[in-house]
């Protein structure tokens, strides 16, 4: 059998660097054969590409650079990036850094491009080091350092629309090449969504929501927000970018960090004028395992046991924009969808999955519509063995669903509910009978998310301000706490990135026969209590004692009023 080229690097982080088990790396060489993918494509979504790197560097003599991280041994200097071309670093995907010793050390994607080495010694004469880095962190950065762009003004009317072409703002200029840069930006900074609104003054403001929390950023003062937004909505075909004044919605995609990421646009006209939000849908997110999401150890081995159940309804529950979905697809990565048959519905399907089928909830005005309940339906003439259904809206979704999961299937789904426990009522109220939920679910998760303290964090003593926080969430203080600090890692924040502080009901017996009574949700959660079950606000609790986020956060972010 021949070997490639791939295939012998892989035996080679498993041999050599210990990055992969054998069995892991195995199963993606199989894979590769099978569905004829690059293995190396492949690693990505067992091992963290950090990992992976340090490994390669270990491997090419060379030493991995981790751009975000918070003790930088390079550092960034403007008057050396003003001296390069920014273009031809972008192809190169190569960042010039300097060392202690003021020294010219370029971090590369590919270290051994002979082209960039040409390029290099003809900019650098006296000499250079070259050393590897992530594709995505030097294109981040590089991002950065893109100067904003001269813009000729558009006629632009706010307030009437008007039947004039498309391709008045369709044509490449100067106002898109900011928007990518703008774009390429906030994916940089780990943004999920970015905001422009009008002020009262007709200027616009810019702002990326950055783990959970609008941020306001710079603005050209120059640029006009009616340009900006004709700009943005040209760039979605269901969207007229001469009307501002309807709602409208469309999608997009654009390549940033080196991979593609798609967009949700949605505009909404208001007193001052449009305000204009997108989404960013980084198929990045989704390669988070639930390893990295912040569960306890107990809480993960209780996950990965209901997920091997050929049946039942595992809940992902919470407010929107609380990680629901993001957990949804940590768990069905975990299944292996070439020996199983996954299922999804979803509104709409933000991020495409290997080896699962995927269906889309549409609206029409005829009998041709997809709803979730009528997908499911179908879905289950179709030898399911795992479904995800996005969202449990309504009564007969729920039924549906639950009646999937007591037939022999496992099912996957989220609810909009406060807490673990609220969740039977949501469904009760929904009409589903009390018999019937009770016996179908197996798991339900709760969940909201923290922001996590970066690692350039102090430990210091609990102070008098964090012990009152403790007293009004009936917690024990912690003698120690982490201080955020800030750094070229965080941006300067203390934070980067978020972890979730969850509950996981695992319903017993025992609840399922108060669930069969009717008793009240107190009653409930005392004997989910006396069973071992720990609220939200105990996770988050352990998160502050781990050091992995503060009081402050966790108090921002949760309430009394939640554990009652």
């Amino acid at each position: 059998m021949i070997v490639s080229d791939a295939e012998k690097a892989i035996a080679l982080l498993v041999l050599e660097e210990k990055v992969l088990d054998a069995t892991t790396a195995r199963r993606i060489i199989e894979r590769g054969r099978l569905e004829k993918i690059n293995p190396t494509q492949l690693i990505k979504e067992q091992v963290q590409e950090a990992t992976l790197l340090r490994g390669v560097a270990r491997l090419m003599g060379t030493k991995f650079i981790d751009l975000f991280a918070p003790k930088m041994e390079l550092k960034f200097d403007a008057s050396l990036m003003n001296e390069n071309d920014l273009d031809l670093l972008l192809q190169y995907v190569a960042i010039p850094m300097l060392n202690e010793q003021n020294k010219v050390i370029v971090v590369a994607a590919n270290p051994n491009d002979y082209d960039l080495a040409i390029f290099l010694k003809n900019r650098y004469p006296t000499g250079f080091s070259l050393t590897l880095g992530s594709k995505g962190q030097i294109q981040n950065k590089l991002a950065l350092f893109a100067p904003a762009p001269e813009i000729a003004p558009v006629s632009t009317n706010i307030t009437t629309a008007t039947n004039r072409p498309r391709e008045y703002v369709a044509n490449r200029s100067p106002m898109q090449d900011w928007l990518d840069v703008t774009l390429s930006r906030a994916v940089a900074e780990g943004a999920s969504d970015v905001h422009f609104m009008f002020l009262q003054d007709k200027t616009i403001m810019l702002r990326f929501r950055i783990d959970g929390i609008l941020k306001v950023q710079q603005m050209n003062g120059q640029l006009k927000g009616t340009e900006i937004i004709a700009a943005l909505l040209t760039r979605c075909s269901t969207m007229d970018p001469t009307n501002f004044i309807a709602p409208q919605d469309g999608t997009f995609s654009f390549e940033a960090a080196g991979r593609q990421i798609d967009c949700r646009v949605a505009v909404l006209p208001q007193a001052n004028g449009p305000t204009c939000v997108v989404r960013l849908l980084d198929s990045q997110n989704m390669k988070i395992r639930l390893d990295d999401m912040g569960f306890s150890p107990s809480h993960l081995r209780l996950i990965r046991e209901k997920m091997n159940n050929s049946q039942g309804t595992i809940l992902a529950v919470g407010p929107t924009g609380q990680g629901k979905t993001t957990t949804l697809y940590s768990m069905l990565r975990e299944v292996n969808a070439l020996e199983k048959n996954v299922l999804t519905v979803e509104d709409p399907v933000e991020y495409r999955l290997p080896n699962i089928g995927q269906t889309e909830v549409k609206s029409t005005s005829n009998d041709k519509s997809i709803t979730f309940a009528k997908a499911l339906r179908a879905m289950l003439r179709m030898d399911p063995d795992v479904i995800l259904v996005g969202e449990i809206r309504d009564s007969e979704t729920a039924e549906v669903a639950m009646q999937a999961a007591i037939t022999g299937h496992l099912v996957l789904s989220s609810l909009h509910a406060n807490s673990a426990m609220s969740s039977y009522n949501r469904l009760n109220n929904m009409g589903l009978p009390e018999y019937l939920s009770s016996e179908a679910i197996s798991l339900i998760i709760s969940q909201r998310l923290l922001r996590r303290i970066h690692e350039c964090r102090e430990i210091r003593e609990i102070n008098n301000e964090e012990r009152a926080i403790y007293k009004s969430l009936h917690l024990t203080p912690p003698e120690m706490v982490a201080e955020p600090k800030g750094c070229n890692g965080c941006n300067y924040t203390g934070f980067r990135g978020r972890i979730a502080a969850v509950e996981v009901l695992n319903p017993t017996n025992a609840l399922r026969e108060l669930l069969y009574k009717k008793v009240s949700k107190d009653h409930l959660l005392r004997q989910a209590k006396d069973e071992g079950f720990l609220t939200i606000i105990d996770d988050g609790a352990r998160h502050v004692r781990e050091f992995n986020t503060t009081p402050l956060e966790l108090t921002r972010v949760l309430s009394v009023e939640e554990e009652e």
